[in-house]
Order: C-alpha cells, then sequence, then structure tokens
C-alpha cells in the first residue's frame, strides 16, 4: 500500500513538470526558495506593485492595470498602446478576474540609472467567461523574467528577457505571455 502511494506522488509529481497551467491561488507570493539580492525596500515596493497590478485587474480597472507597464514595454507586436485593448476586451468577456504570481527571484540593480530589477516568476491569470459561465484559465506563465524600471516614482514592467535582450529573434522556444 505504502508502496502504491509513492508511486502515485512521483507520476503527479512528473505530470506536473512541464505544466504551465498555475492553479489559481490569487494573490503574490514569495517561494521558500525566493532568492534576493537587492535592499529590503526594493523588494518591499516591487511586491506592492505586483500587488496594485492584481487589485487593478481583480476591479477591471483598465488605468490601474496600464499603469503596470512601462513607457517603453515590449512583448512580441505588443506595447502599451497594442496592448490596451486586449485588457479591454479581457475586462468585457470575464469576470471574476483572478490572478497568481509566485516569485523565485527578486533582483535588483540600484546602480542604474534609473534603478532597474529582474523578477522571475511563475502564475496564472483565470476568470469566469460572461459567455458560458465556465472558469477559464486565461494566461499562465511559468519561470518568467520580468525586466522592472523604476519609472515615475514607481516599479513597471519593461517587457521579458525575449524583448530585451535581443532584437532579432534566433531562439526556437515561444516566446511567454504578453500579459505578464
Amino acid at each position: 500500500m505504502q508502496r502504491a502511494i509513492y508511486g502515485v506522488i512521483i507520476l503527479w509529481g512528473i505530470g506536473l513538470q512541464g505544466c504551465y497551467t498555475v492553479p489559481d491561488l490569487h494573490g503574490v507570493y514569495l517561494a521558500h526558495h525566493l532568492h534576493i539580492d537587492g535592499d529590503q525596500r526594493t523588494v518591499d515596493e516591487i511586491v506592492s506593485t505586483f500587488r496594485h497590478a492584481e487589485e487593478s485587474i481583480e476591479e477591471s480597472d483598465l488605468d490601474g492595470t496600464m499603469s503596470f507597464y512601462a513607457r517603453n514595454y515590449r512583448h512580441t507586436n505588443f506595447n502599451p498602446v497594442t496592448l490596451r485593448p486586449v485588457w479591454r476586451d479581457i475586462f468585457q468577456h470575464y469576470r471574476d478576474l483572478s490572478i497568481t504570481h509566485i516569485f523565485s527571484r527578486i533582483v535588483g540593480h540600484a546602480d542604474t540609472d534609473p534603478p532597474t530589477a529582474e523578477v522571475t516568476c511563475t502564475g496564472s491569470l483565470w476568470g469566469i467567461s460572461i459567455q458560458t459561465g465556465e472558469r477559464v484559465n486565461i494566461d499562465s506563465w511559468s519561470d518568467t523574467v520580468h525586466y522592472l524600471v523604476y519609472e515615475d516614482g514607481g516599479w513597471r514592467t519593461q517587457g521579458h528577457p525575449w524583448e530585451i535582450l535581443m532584437e532579432k529573434e534566433t531562439r526556437a522556444r515561444r516566446p511567454s505571455p504578453p500579459l505578464f
């Protein structure tokens, strides 16, 4: 019996490997193995920024949600102007939105002007479809690095390594989702 339970646990763990749909945990979490390289004030401000984004999304506050993105935000063909209608559509088609962020690494670069940071995050965005009434995983991301910049008195996301580090795409892996 004990051996059978152990086998089920191993199979369950293997089944989750590579799974990109994160359960709806609702909130910002710091992983127990969180790696921090930076001062506590920066970490607190970054966590607060993500919590503010979460609250804005849950309230379907388009302006509040867009304040999470830096002026120079880029992701594939998205920038703040082209991303705004995507969020508007999400708010029109889903209710009871819930977002989860699990941070595994936060690295601050206070010596740059303006200050920057990198946050490695796994998470998900869930909502209930207004059309079908079904709970839907709208977006999920795994070990995505968010590049942040301190802009207009707060932390903002400028994109992912995909856009920040390379102009021409040469990698075979697909880019992370545009929302987070």
